[in-house]
């Protein structure tokens, strides 16, 4: 699940998988295999490396855009992928409540908190949020690996994550507490 929800995010190899989890190369790659078979991940691209080749895999994009993408991009087209996130939030926010699911189950979560941030804390909050959506991913992989096999009935869900500069205005009054 770990490497589903990996290759979700962007570009991955057995390797660095290997790496990051203390296991074998070999054990790793056997991993990949059976999850290439399965469809959940393909081949990107290969590159030669010591008489062999390297295979890096991804996963299903999501509709995701990394941070790093999102760095990446120009003054006009940060603004219009933001605007277009927002309003089809909206609109899913906006069916869910039409079709009364928005609050339907007690233990759904909404939530905002409007906060001043000093830079240290902005990082940490970032990392909180890259975190959040990595761990989300394994959920979503899990959930389906798990529907695959019992057939059961999906819950129907959206987990929304943002975290964004807003103007002085809408944190006004709020006094920091420790």
């Amino acid at each position: 699940m770990r490497i589903v929800a990996a290759a979700l995010l962007g570009e991955i190899t057995p390797k660095q998988i290997a790496e990051k989890e203390g296991l074998e190369v070999a054990t790793v790659q056997y991993h990949f295999g059976k999850l290439e078979r399965e469809k959940w991940i393909h081949v990107s691209r290969t590159e030669p490396v010591r008489g062999g080749m390297r295979k890096y895999y991804v996963g299903d994009r999501l509709n995701l855009i990394t941070h790093r993408e999102f760095e990446q991009m120009n003054d006009r087209n940060r603004p219009e992928t933001s605007e277009g996130v927002l309003l089809h939030q909206l609109e899913i926010c906006g069916e869910a409540l039409e079709a009364r699911t928005l609050d339907a189950r007690g233990d759904s979560h909404l939530s905002h908190t409007p906060m001043d941030l000093d830079q240290k804390a902005w990082n940490d909050l970032r990392n909180l949020m890259d975190g959040a959506l990595e761990r989300i991913l394994e959920i979503k992989v899990e959930a389906l690996m798990r529907l695959r096999k019992s057939g059961e009935e999906p819950i129907p869900t959206v987990a929304n994550l943002g975290a964004f500069e807003v103007p002085a205005s809408v944190t006004a009054g709020i006094k920091a507490q420790p």
